[in-house]
């Protein structure tokens, strides 16, 4: 059996994340403290005991996904479940990495915090918003885009979910002016989007000039478990090429529908992690595959079973 491991990224958040594969097994208690340790953070109290709008900052959520994901997907190891492919959405690309043994734990809550700190401190000279459209082919979304570009600023399609799902992001009278014209259409839905999930646009090549510097300073290795690129949906392994790639993350858009292209060629999909996105995602596509979100200490005997089964 060929199974894939999925990890989501920023808006899967939620207050309680984890919490009953905490209490049950130690593994995933390791994994709190040794980030809490690494970043001097009570990462209990932070995922477990407060609020949306705490867990939802920036600087928060990327470490705690990283945190929660990378501790379940150590628990599914610890059970014996081992994937043939990894892939990360957005931010979950580093868990992804991690899972691949491309770098520690520690390394990897290290360049979320350098990557979230220089992205605050760019925002701070941007006046930008992002948000999901959905019921917009891409050559009509892009077609938008470009037209809202001509006058009001920049703005550009950042992630592409499915043939009629995006994420816009960019200059703030850009993405309004976007609006304006998504409203003559019919049959659309536009979602006001937090700006952490990114804006993946020449909008964030300060960032990358920023960021580099400490992409050198942490031990990339090759991967044991290949990651599905988010950006075109090639297998990657190469540790340079890792690097290149994570920098293009930054600024270049992610097509995650290369990704769930790719997923074809699997057995299982496994998400990792809090919220059901990226399963619902495949499931849409493929409603024949068996796919499987795992929350709850229930899903981990399920996946296990599922594997027995085959």
């Amino acid at each position: 059996m060929k199974i894939a491991i999925l990890f989501p990224g920023y808006g899967s958040q939620f207050v309680g994340m984890g919490k009953e594969l905490y209490d049950e097994y130690r593994i995933v208690q390791e994994y709190f403290e040794e980030a809490s340790n690494c970043l001097n953070n009570n990462f209990v109290k932070l995922c477990f005991a407060s609020s949306d709008i705490e867990l939802g900052k920036m600087s928060n959520a990327y470490p705690a996904l990283f945190l929660v994901t990378s501790a379940i997907y150590a628990l599914l190891r610890q059970e014996g479940i081992k994937p043939a492919v990894v892939a990360g959405y957005n931010d979950g690309e580093y868990a992804a990495l991690l899972a691949g043994g491309c770098f520690s734990f520690p390394d990897g809550l290290y360049l979320l915090t350098k990557y979230t700190m220089f992205f605050q401190e760019a925002l701070e000279h941007m006046d930008v918003e992002v948000i999901r459209v959905r019921g917009v082919s891409t050559e009509e979304l892009a077609a938008i885009c470009l037209k809202a570009s001509a006058y009001n600023g920049k703005v550009f399609i950042a992630i592409y979910n499915g043939p009629t799902d995006h994420v816009v992001a960019g200059d703030t009278k850009a993405v309004e002016h976007v609006r304006k014209l998504i409203g003559e259409l019919e049959d659309i839905s536009i979602d006001q989007l937090g700006i952490e999930v990114g804006l993946h646009s020449l909008l964030m090549d300060p960032v990358v000039e920023q960021f580099k510097i400490y992409l050198e300073k942490v031990d990339f290795k090759d991967l044991v478990i290949p990651m599905i690129n988010s950006l075109d949906g090639d297998l990657i392994s190469q540790s340079e090429e890792i690097k290149r790639r994570l920098l293009r993350h930054i600024n270049s858009p992610l097509v995650f529908t290369r990704v769930i292209d790719v997923l074809a060629d699997y057995d299982l999909i496994v998400e990792v992690g809090p919220g059901t996105q990226l399963s619902t995602m495949v499931k849409e596509k493929y409603p024949e595959k068996r796919t499987i979100a795992i929350q709850t200490c229930a899903d981990v005997e399920q996946l296990k079973k599922m594997v027995l089964e085959t």
